[in-house]
């Protein structure tokens, strides 16, 4: 293969084991949307709800539908906003829906709809969802009506800020929320904690279930979690090895200069496998334990490392590199990083290697 994503899919079952105890035992809704961050939608939710994972949440319709098509017969909430025509295809299909404007109500009313909604709450995010004051006259009508709820929830947009400033405003949007407690025993679920919330903020937990994101692969924001195990591992090959004679330009744009006596590597991934264009010259590979920086440009297909004096004579072609991994992550020095943006940019041509207890078992993309 020219370049791999490893997935551990036992440390994956670790990690969600240890929010289970950070949650005091509530229900985990597994967020997979985006392809499961990049892992890997289908055989993601395939392995969690064989392992007590009942519910999931996608961004959209056609998400959805992937997950119905492949057999997945456990509840998946749509996170996104639908329109009519996807309103009936959730109907149709036993998905629940976001719920987050009057319009939706009244044609799910009009049309006698018996798909399961979830009301959505803006305690501060400021994206979708009906202002908590307005939000009990919604849940009323609701119920009044015969309108199927399922949930009540809500989303933290600062719960990972690592700051008072931050603190205090999540504290604020979990307080606005807990006004819909006395719902709890009318709809199934409430729910509020994202990864943030549930690493950082599980001893003011609002609600019966939470909903683990990015926390399922050891990560908070940017950051490793310590007591969470490692998943995922983007790696590739050596294709080329040289050391050049002169100084010399590296990539497009003339930007690095490589100097006289210096080796360099050519890797077989590029900014279409999903090694942001931005981490030219600003972050590092690790090959043989020892981290070897991006110079130059990053090609579409390829990009150039350079080769400590250390490990010079311990590679060849073919040699495996480690391109993305948490601690990678964690240390790149770049503007507006974000792990998300990261991870769900790894290209599809970058083959997935489902791994368990260190063995691979399935290799798809």
């Amino acid at each position: 293969m020219r370049a791999w994503l490893e997935i551990e899919m036992d440390n994956l079952i670790f990690n969600i084991n240890k929010i289970r105890e950070k949650v005091n035992n509530r229900e985990i809704m597994a967020v997979v949307k985006a392809n499961s961050y990049g892992f890997g939608a289908k055989e993601t939710v395939r392995y969690l709800s064989e392992h007590g994972v009942k519910a999931f949440a996608v961004a959209c319709l056609d998400e959805a539908m992937d997950l119905k098509e492949a057999g997945i017969e456990n509840e998946i909430l749509i996170l996104g906003i639908l329109f009519p025509e996807e309103i009936e295809v959730a109907n149709e299909n036993n998905i629940q829906i976001t719920v987050g404007n009057w319009k939706q109500l009244e044609y799910i009313k009009k049309n006698t709809l018996k798909v399961g909604i979830h009301i959505k709450i803006d305690t501060g995010m400021g994206r979708l969802g009906f202002l908590p004051e307005e939000g009990e006259r919604v849940i009323d009508y609701c119920l009044e009506n015969a309108i199927n709820i399922m949930g009540i929830y809500s989303h933290l947009s600062d719960a990972d800020g690592f700051n008072k400033e931050s603190d205090d405003y999540t504290e604020t949007q979990i307080k606005k929320f807990q006004i819909f407690e006395k719902y709890k025993d009318r709809v199934k679920y409430l729910h509020i904690l994202n990864s943030g919330g549930i690493l950082r903020f599980n001893e003011k937990i609002s609600g019966n279930i939470v909903r683990a994101g990015i926390c399922m692969y050891g990560m908070i924001a940017n950051y490793r979690v310590e007591d969470l195990k490692r998943v995922f591992c983007v790696k590739t090959k050596i294709l080329s090895i040289r050391t050049v004679e002169d100084d010399s330009f590296i990539s497009y744009g003339r930007k690095y200069v490589l100097h006289k006596g210096e080796t360099f590597a050519t890797i077989g991934m590029g900014y279409a496998d999903g090694i942001k264009k931005e981490f030219s010259n600003k972050s590092y590979v690790i090959i043989e334990e020892e981290k070897c920086p991006i110079i130059g440009e990053i090609c579409m297909d390829m990009c150039m490392v350079k080769i400590p004096e250390s490990i010079k004579n311990k590679i060849s072609l073919g040699t495996e590199v480690i391109v993305v991994r948490d601690d990678i992550i964690e240390e790149i020095n770049i503007e507006h990083k974000c792990s998300w943006d990261i991870l769900t940019g790894i290209g599809r041509r970058v083959y997935r290697v489902y791994k368990e207890n260190g063995k691979p078992y399935l290799v798809t993309r």
